[in-house]
């Protein structure tokens, strides 16, 4: 008889195992959601998140570059703006030095010595709005300005006594007219009461007079 119970060949073992493990890695991948990258391209992948990463750090450092340079620019405006404002100020210290200087009155060629006050008294001020030398350039009085202002509060006292007294009159009527109603009405309330008393009186009076006659009908049957 045939020996039946040969042992395995090792080779054909391996074979079998090799392929055991390959189809457990197979399925692994297959039916493992977090581990499975069948039709995936992990290089590119890899390579488009690098990339991701590179464009945002380069993001990132172009809004820190413009952020410094935005201070930066502030900090120049500020300055800027100190020194011109300093040149608009001593600008406006010379301009005010030389008027006071070189512009004043008795350095003019029209100024009088013997007289200094002829031109004071050539345009003298004004003691109304109406004044000859209160013209539109003048520049004698200021717009706001009432010279007239003690007339103008006596008459805006009077408008207001005027206004108070009609006030107070108008008031006094409507009291007088509310009064005159009220009287009125008390009036028609009393003639109507004094002429449902009469009514009623006659209708009483008459009440006994039919029964009365009734009385009398009914005594002349029997």
């Amino acid at each position: 008889m045939f020996k039946l119970d040969l042992p395995p060949d090792p080779k054909e073992v391996a074979a079998i195992e090799a392929r055991r493990n390959r189809e457990k890695e197979r399925q692994s991948r297959i039916f493992n959601a977090r581990t499975r990258v069948i039709g995936v391209d992990v290089e590119a992948l890899n390579s488009q998140v690098e990339e991701r990463r590179l464009q945002e750090a380069a993001e990132r450092s172009k809004d820190a570059a413009y952020g410094t340079n935005q201070v930066q620019y502030d900090l120049v405006a500020q300055m800027l703006e100190k020194e011109e404002a300093e040149r608009t100020r001593r600008l406006a210290k010379k301009v005010q030095d030389f008027r006071e200087q070189k512009q004043q009155l008795r350095n003019r060629c029209e100024f009088d010595p013997l007289d200094p006050d002829r031109f004071w008294n050539e345009f003298p001020a004004c003691h109304n709005d109406s004044g000859p030398y209160c013209g539109l350039t003048s520049l004698q009085y200021l717009s706001g300005e009432d010279l007239d202002r003690a007339a103008c509060l006596r008459m805006q006292q009077e408008q207001f006594r005027s206004s108070l007294e009609k006030q107070l009159h108008e008031q006094q009527l409507a009291r007088i007219e509310e009064q005159r109603i009220e009287m009125l009405n008390d009036q028609l309330r009393l003639a109507m009461d004094t002429r449902a008393a009469q009514l009623a009186k006659l209708e009483e009076s008459c009440r006994i007079a039919m029964m009365s006659a009734m009385a009398k009908a009914n005594k002349a049957q029997v």
